[in-house]
């Protein structure tokens, strides 16, 4: 359908901090102008925050999971023209051991499942959140924790368009450059399951599969939260395959 020539495509947006939030992000926050398209990931930079500006960041913004974990590797303060607007928090996941199934191709793929046997309400999401299940699994290796590193935050205290993807490339590539020693293989974050948003597609866009979910469960040494009442899909993204991708720099160059 043609657009409207008096309505043309917006080249950018205002942003106007919430004056009635005391968190890092919006307590001296100053209004800016935010360019949309390529240029704007030239403005996304990611630094090392401090615990305490991290957990004062999810305590006021994250969806479902307000604490920090009690270990972490680094957290990340993402910035948009020097501004802090969001965080991400990075540490090796509660698991001792995990198995991945690969496809034809080498390709992640997902745990063997059927959807029809999940809630119908998550059904619609999982067709749309899965890889193809047509595809086989024709390998898998079982691998350690130790090789898996979680974000184990990834939250965003401000609506921008591009700004989940564009951060995620930042984070990812930096923990990579800075933290990763040749052991680490695979970066893991998890995602409500009756969540269909910008995250899942900024995953997508840079490289993670959701490779199946894990079922609702308290967990028996560690508080009672919420959202452990809830499904989750598991996003997997091999760390070779970021190594390989060209860096935000170079895109936008």
């Amino acid at each position: 359908m043609a657009k409207s020539t008096s309505y043309p495509d917006p080249q950018s947006f205002q942003h106007l901090p919430n004056a009635s939030c005391s968190c890092p992000i919006h307590a001296n926050g100053q209004p800016f102008t935010a360019p949309l398209g390529i240029q704007f990931a030239d403005h996304v930079e990611v630094d090392p925050i401090d615990h305490e500006t991290a957990a004062a960041v999810y305590d006021a913004h994250h969806s479902y999971m307000d604490s920090l974990p009690s270990v972490n590797l680094t957290h990340h303060g993402v910035y948009f023209q020097g501004a802090l607007v969001g965080a991400i928090t990075w540490r090796y996941p509660l698991i001792s051991q995990k198995r991945i199934h690969y496809g034809v191709g080498g390709q992640l793929r997902p745990e063997p499942l059927d959807i029809e046997t999940l809630p119908a309400s998550l059904r619609p999401t999982a067709r749309r959140v899965l890889p193809s299940t047509d595809e086989p699994i024709v390998d898998s290796e079982v691998i350690s924790g130790d090789t898996i590193v979680e974000a184990a935050r990834i939250c965003l205290g401000v609506r921008m368009p591009n700004l989940a993807s564009a951060a995620l490339a930042r984070a990812q590539e930096r923990f990579v450059r800075e933290h990763d020693d040749g052991d680490v293989r695979f970066l893991l974050t998890w995602v409500r399951a009756d969540f269909d948003g910008a995250m899942v597609r900024a995953l997508r866009d840079k490289g993670w599969t959701c490779t199946g979910y894990r079922e609702p469960g308290q967990a028996s040494n560690r508080e009672d939260k919420p959202i452990r009442e809830r499904y989750k899909w598991r996003f997997l993204c091999p760390v070779k395959r970021i190594c390989g991708q060209s860096t935000l720099d170079r895109w936008s160059a």
